[in-house]
């Protein structure tokens, strides 16, 4: 089943529109996304999207239940998706710390010019290929504050 989950995943990957990608200017960035899962780090997604707020930028959080918002074959949940932001974003941080094929149609659902989150060893990279710009290698058990550390930390040293 699992293997049937992800051809269909690719298949709706690949209809995606292109996209052009923009590796953005940390202090630039006017809006941003974040997505993560809901009781791992509510209290750190929160500290991260008002330092953002506070860096200039206007932030949505947006988080998922696995258990809620994805079903038997993990896809997102109607009502979950028509819950998602539906306007442009410069930057998605993605700071989810376990892998579940909802997250990535979260990501693949949502409008940004650049896209970076944590990438899973566990997974295929080419099946992470295409929905993220910026995949960072952290250990297994990184918190979500370490995800966006690392992001934040690259984008404001290659624009430099």
């Amino acid at each position: 089943m699992k293997r049937l989950n992800h051809w269909i995943f690719n298949y709706n990957k690949k209809r995606q529109p292109q996209r052009e990608v923009v590796f953005p200017n940390y202090n630039n960035v006017r809006s941003a996304v974040v997505v993560y899962e809901q009781g791992l780090d509510d209290k750190g997604t929160g500290l991260l999207a008002q330092r953002m707020e506070k860096d200039g930028m206007i932030v949505e959080v947006v988080g998922y239940e696995p258990k809620k918002d994805f079903n038997f074959f993990g896809r997102v949940r109607e009502e979950a998706m028509t819950a998602l932001p539906n306007q442009r974003f410069d930057l998605l941080l993605d700071l989810s710390t376990h892998y579940y094929l909802g997250t990535q149609y979260i990501v693949m659902a949502l409008d940004a010019t650049f896209k970076a989150g944590l990438r899973f060893a566990e997974v295929d990279e080419k099946d992470q290929q295409g929905i993220l710009d910026m995949m960072v290698n952290l250990p297994e058990d990184a918190q979500p504050e370490e995800i966006a550390e690392q992001v934040i930390h690259f984008m404001k040293m290659i624009n430099q």
